[in-house]
């Protein structure tokens, strides 16, 4: 390996970081939009629950995909164009075809193409830098890329009470132009195999798993799965401390989805306007960038499993506190108040725990068979949310937005006390 660009060249070259900040200004609130897309069609919270469950399938074999192709053909900048490329076509798509199912395959379409950008934009990081500063590179994509996301929300809050949300679409459009266009400059140099060099950096991959859970080198094994649900057993579980963890973050993901999904339906069908929902949940992704920033420091002072249990416990208050606002004002709810709660719950609690549940997971997988634990993590999370989508859209059509979000609740509690299980366990 011939030796790596260093400090101040290395600083000069990472201005291609910046393609992410109009790429997450189109790509940001795309949960939002959609949501609300598929009610302006007519549909309904199950569509938006298909929707959503599509996404996150097929992102899982996506992540494999992309990142065995950049491994093959070693071109990150045309994987770059391709993936921005493809989310402004679907955008397009989406403002020309007005029906339910077009509307649902295209998302599960940008679910697909947007990943393409992962495993280049982390060679681009590795390449670029020496080892020891791969993590400083990752922090620094993620703080452009909750810029750009925030810089989208505000777009989109600014001019949503002026215009549907078809148009809304159309206008994302010209930010992905805008990073097609800087993603031409990207040079292509020597690519370092995207798989073998995040495994062997801890804390970079923990800083790639912070950006996009979902980073499978390759599917594990049917055996795998096997023996990792053997060991699930009531018998077993309370000793097995990887095992509680993983079922965990499963339960964790199933809650969030659980939630997240019904929420901008929920909100749109109690009378609130678009601009008024994008508005909230521009709050809670401020406050949510706010305290990643600090919530480093945080953790370090603190036990992670009582934190993380802590965390969760605020999370599932702030679950059951929307489900009563959404029972106590009948076909109306508050906006002050769901921003207010949400943010709580989106941003405050979930900042926390997730960082601290990412350095507990780097503490448990050690450094044997990191790839295979890595994507058993990333597998479990992904069923969660699939199966989280789809209990979302039906508890929420046929019982009522105000269960959907209690349920959440009660799961997050769940997860609460499994975390808090860990303490007494060793990894």
């Amino acid at each position: 390996m011939t030796d790596l660009p260093e400090g101040p060249r290395w600083r000069r070259k990472d201005w291609w970081m910046y393609t992410v900040v109009p790429y997450q200004m189109a790509y940001g609130p795309i949960s939002t939009i959609i949501a609300l897309y598929i009610l302006f069609l007519h549909g309904t919270v199950i569509d938006v629950a298909y929707a959503s469950a599509l996404g996150y399938a097929i992102s899982i074999p996506a992540s494999v995909f992309w990142g065995m192709a950049i491994d093959t053909y070693n071109k990150r900048r045309s994987f770059v164009i391709i993936s921005f490329a493809g989310l402004a076509l679907s955008m397009l798509a989406l403002f020309m075809v007005r029906n339910l199912i077009g509307a649902i395959l295209l998302y599960g379409f940008i679910s697909f193409i947007v990943v393409a950008n992962s495993a280049p934009f982390s060679l681009l990081i590795m390449d670029g830098a020496e080892k020891g500063r791969w993590a400083e590179g990752f922090a620094k994509l993620q703080m452009l890329s909750s810029l750009g996301g925030t810089l989208g929300l505000v777009f989109a809050f600014a001019i949503a009470g002026f215009v549907p949300i078809d148009t809304l679409i159309l206008l994302m459009v010209p930010f992905c132009i805008l990073a097609i266009g800087m993603s031409f400059l990207i040079t292509e140099e020597r690519t370092l195999a995207v798989r073998t060099a995040l495994l062997s950096a801890p804390k970079a991959l923990a800083m790639r798993i912070f950006a996009h859970p979902l980073v499978l080198g390759r599917m594990p094994s049917a055996k795998t799965f096997i023996n990792f649900f053997a060991g699930l057993v009531p018998s077993r579980i309370g000793k097995n401390y990887l095992g509680m963890f993983y079922l965990a973050s499963a339960v964790f993901s199933f809650g969030g989805v659980l939630f997240n999904t019904s929420y901008p339906a929920g909100l749109k069908e109690f009378g609130m306007q678009n601009f008024t929902i994008f508005g909230i949940v521009l709050a809670g992704y401020i406050l949510q960038t706010v305290v990643f920033g600090m919530s480093g420091k945080i953790v370090e002072s603190r036990e992670k499993t009582g934190t993380a249990a802590e965390s969760l416990a605020m999370r599932s208050a702030a679950y059951f506190l929307i489900a009563i606002l959404f029972v106590a004002f009948g076909r109306t709810t508050s906006a002050v108040l769901n921003a207010i709660i949400y943010s709580i719950g989106a941003g405050l609690a979930y900042a926390v725990f997730y960082t601290v549940s990412n350095v507990m997971l780097f503490e448990a997988i050690g450094n044997a068979k990191r790839g295979m634990k890595i994507g058993i993590y990333s597998s479990m999370i992904g069923l969660g949310a699939i199966l989280g989508a789809l209990m979302s859209g039906y508890a929420s059509f046929y019982v009522g937005y105000w269960f959907t979000f209690f349920l959440a609740g009660v799961t997050t509690v769940l997860t609460a006390v499994m975390f808090h299980r860990l303490k007494g366990m060793s990894a």
